[in-house]
């Protein structure tokens, strides 16, 4: 810098003390005290005094205005504001807050109210009092509404994915959900929802939603390894838009130590009704008894992960999904597939484990519901899951095996400070075989083990095993955990875990004294597609056939 840029110089100090100001310092002073210049060096250097002063604290905030009836008292109003008594006077948290207020405002139909502030500061006391005073004007409703950059799919099919509609009471959350529901779609780049006559006082609220669209053809690749898999390859292509309403078509094959598969499945995101999509999937999948081992038993695929044989399924399956609410979905589907059972060490098994082994077909029909609350798909903070699902197969209805199997879990995750979650899970299954089924094949029956499961434990190495140790599953599951997650420099951090559970052979049965635990600690890395995960299982207690524990890692919470 040279001393001859005095305006240069002056706006880098009034942003020096811009930044002061903005995190609470209201008394900074900053000036250039020295400048010291080698002319043979073609150099300056610059010595600034700083001082910063008291920082100046909040000592009361409080709202004024109208408050209308439809909108949260003012003691939670208060207690939700980033901007709070005793906590520093800071830009960031000041702007948070009106914005904050403003929200409120605008969900209970209030688009165009606003917030006028009123700061009085103290300069002895280095101590402010803040004031917020609430304008909320008359209640709006939604006018015209348009949808602009949409070339590809017709507009009245994007139009029926909306839950907002003209007359509708404006909020924010209105225009959010609906900006959801078009990039869920997954057509577009981008959604951006605009107000457009955000000054015409007593009159309906008009809106667009701006959006970028994508290309209808993608083909992705994709290579990776987990401890679950070892090593994999992806590849899938998309067809967007089949008949420009927002139809999709996808072709994929996986390719790993554990599975082959080819799939092809189709997606109605709009079926008979609002917010009820149908899909259907064909597909062919090969799991095969593991014998590959490259990282040895500790740290790699282990062993056998199957029982002693290959399974191959054909099959098809198609589902009708409806969104009830925000946080309550459901669906029903039904199953056909052919399984065949190959390599069957016959010498491991006992003569019923025979029968169970053998090839069958299976007509299922499914039921699903499920209350979701969390903030996030992929890397929950907070909120409540909870899953109930039902299978049915039956002889009546061309099946080769009569069973109901019910499976049940509930995962939570809660905030407890300095960025501190406390996640947990509990899983719970259980399979009736009836009209006179004793036992039901490999192919439907539980297990349990490995990264997403209990971690100590290798893949499907827990629970019930044949003569020589290989798994079998079982009619009964019972599982869980908890994780402490800690955030640690940046977008890495760390977890602490205790996993528990165990499968059992006789269906709707537990046995609490036998279930089996692990322990450890884990890593974290946060990435756009989900948290890089490396987690050290150790078992508690092992047993002569057990490892001590296991290294994994894999993309994405393991709940």
């Amino acid at each position: 810098m040279s001393v001859n840029q005095p305006p240069t110089l002056e706006a880098d100090l009034l942003r020096i003390k811009r930044l002061y100001f903005e995190h609470g310092w209201l008394d900074c002073t900053i000036q250039l005290a020295q400048v010291q210049e080698d002319t043979q060096q073609h150099t300056v250097r610059l010595v600034i005094a700083l001082n910063e002063g008291q920082r100046t604290r909040v000592t009361a905030v409080t709202l004024e205005g109208t408050l209308p009836a439809d909108v949260p008292p003012v003691e939670t109003l208060l207690a939700a504001l980033p901007l709070r008594p005793e906590q520093p006077l800071t830009k960031a948290a000041f702007e948070q807050s009106k914005a904050l207020l403003r929200t409120h405002l605008h969900n209970a139909g209030y688009a165009r109210a606003q917030i006028v502030p009123q700061t009085v500061v103290d300069p002895e006391q280095h101590t402010a009092t803040v004031t917020f005073t609430l304008v909320p004007g008359a209640q709006t409703v939604f006018g015209q509404i348009a949808i602009r950059g949409a070339q590809q799919v017709d507009e009245s099919a994007l139009r029926r994915h909306l839950p907002l509609h003209p007359g509708q009471r404006v909020s924010d959350q209105a225009l959010s959900d609906s900006a959801d529901a078009l990039y869920n779609l997954g057509m577009f780049q981008a959604v951006t929802p605009r107000a457009l006559n955000p000054d015409a006082v007593g009159e309906p609220l008009d809106v667009a939603f701006d959006v970028i669209e994508r290309k209808p053809r993608s083909l992705q690749f994709s290579v990776g390894y987990s401890t679950a898999e070892g090593f994999r390859t992806e590849v899938q292509w998309a067809y967007r838009n089949l008949r420009r309403a927002a139809e999709q078509l996808t072709l994929s094959g996986r390719l790993s130590a554990f599975e082959q598969k080819t799939e092809a499945r189709l997606l109605l995101p709009y079926f008979l009704a609002a917010r009820t999509a149908f899909s259907a999937l064909l597909f062919v999948r090969n799991e095969q008894e593991i014998d590959i081992n490259p990282f040895g038993r500790l740290f790699g695929v282990r062993k056998e992960a199957q029982p002693a044989f290959d399974l191959l399924s054909i099959g098809t399956e198609a589902r009708v999904e409806h969104r009830f609410t925000d946080t309550l979905t459901g669906l029903v589907g039904l199953g056909v597939s052919r399984n065949d059972f190959r390599r069957v060490n016959q010498e491991a098994l006992t003569a019923l484990e025979q029968e169970i082994a053998e090839d069958n077909i299976l007509v299922t029909q499914l039921v699903e519901a499920q209350w979701n609350s969390t903030n996030s798909l992929l890397n929950p903070s907070r909120g409540l899951s909870v899953r109930g699902r039902l299978e049915h197969a039956s002889t009546a209805l061309f099946s080769d095996v009569n069973f109901v199997k019910l499976l049940f879990e509930v995962r939570h995750y809660l905030p407890v400070g300095w960025q501190v979650i406390v996640a947990t899970r509990l899983k719970l299954g259980g399979i009736y075989p009836y009209a006179n089924g004793a036992e039901v094949p490999f192919n439907v029956r539980f297990f349990a083990g490995g990264s997403g499961s209990v971690r100590g434990f290798a893949l499907n190495r827990l629970g019930p095993v044949n003569q020589e140790g290989d798994p079998i599953g079982g009619m009964s599951l019972f599982e869980g955990g908890t994780e402490l997650r800690f955030p640690l420099i940046g977008e890495l951090g760390v977890v602490l875990f205790a996993d528990f559970g165990n499968v059992f052979r006789a269906p709707f049965h537990y046995r609490f004294n036998a279930l089996r635990y692990a322990v450890g600690p884990g890593l974290r890395y946060n990435t756009p597609v989900g948290p890089f995960r490396l987690d050290v299982g150790f078992i508690i207690e092992p047993r002569p056939s057990d490892d001590f524990g296991r290294i994994e890692f894999s993309i994405g919470q393991a709940f």
